[in-house]
């Protein structure tokens, strides 16, 4: 049970509550739901009331089990339309690049490919990259791809697998997929994607996925340079202020943890 008071321990007690009903599909009965709440049955029985009067939960006149209502799916939905990831991801881009002195990219997966929403670019940087805004390239052979695919289920990578093309961009492109589901599990382990120039020759690319409140790829975040900036010392670098951006991004898609490696 929570110790601190006042106005503050009501709405973690309802938070409680509200957490633990949305585990329980089937509902449950107030006895269990004070137990693995550690409330007083009367405290969680005026919780729920309060909770019933305003649409969020509701008692089961058959069972007498309480369950929550879609009250709160309507409002996040509500909260999700108007959650801009592009607008959210700009300044964050900006700093980024800013901080780095190197290109910045926001990408979204669709079906097999990525699609570039978002560049930044150094002012004064004289080698540019030739990725632009709207350009589809494939998953499995870019950083950003990469990332996002390491976040997904095996069953779910072997069916973009295989409806993908697979060939070599480059001598250095992965087209076994035992080789890449290793590389996918060293991704898992480290926390970020590295491309070294498996889609274009003479770019190396970092990234890490942004995640959505399920905990799935929703896009990806990442910074190129020529191959010559990014070597391992520039990686180590960059990581700390990607994955800042990557984890604040997935934060306001609503997820609650860290795609952070262990």
């Amino acid at each position: 049970m929570r110790t601190n008071s006042g106005p503050v321990q009501s709405i973690d007690r309802v938070l409680d509550i509200v957490e633990t009903l949305s585990e329980a599909p089937g509902g449950m009965a107030l006895s269990d739901l004070a137990a693995a709440t550690g409330l007083h049955m009367s405290t969680t029985h005026r919780m729920l009331s309060a909770l019933a009067d305003r649409g969020y939960a509701c008692k089961d006149a058959a069972t007498g089990r309480y369950r929550l209502t879609v009250r709160l799916f309507e409002i996040g939905s509500r909260v999700s339309e108007t959650t801009d990831l592009l607008s959210a991801a700009k300044p964050l881009l900006n700093g980024l690049t800013e901080e780095l002195q190197e290109t910045s990219h926001l990408v979204e997966p669709d079906g097999c490919d990525v699609v570039y929403r978002y560049k930044v670019e150094p002012y004064r940087q004289m080698v540019r990259i030739s990725s632009c805004v709207g350009q589809r390239n494939p998953l499995y052979c870019t950083a950003v791809g990469k990332s996002i695919l390491a976040q997904m289920p095996e069953e779910q990578v072997r069916g973009i697998w295989e409806k993908t093309d697979i060939r070599a961009y480059t001598d250095t492109t992965i087209t076994d997929y035992a080789v890449f589901l290793k590389e996918l599990e060293q991704i898992r382990r480290q926390g970020y994607a590295f491309d070294n120039q498996e889609h274009d020759r003479g770019v190396r690319c970092v990234a890490a996925a942004v995640l959505n409140w399920e905990g799935k790829p929703a896009a990806a975040v990442s910074v190129s340079a020529p191959h010559f900036r990014m070597e391992e010392d520039a990686v180590r670098r960059i990581y700390p202020y990607l994955r800042e951006t990557a984890d604040a991004l997935s934060r306001m898609m609503g997820y609650a943890g860290s795609a952070s490696a262990d």
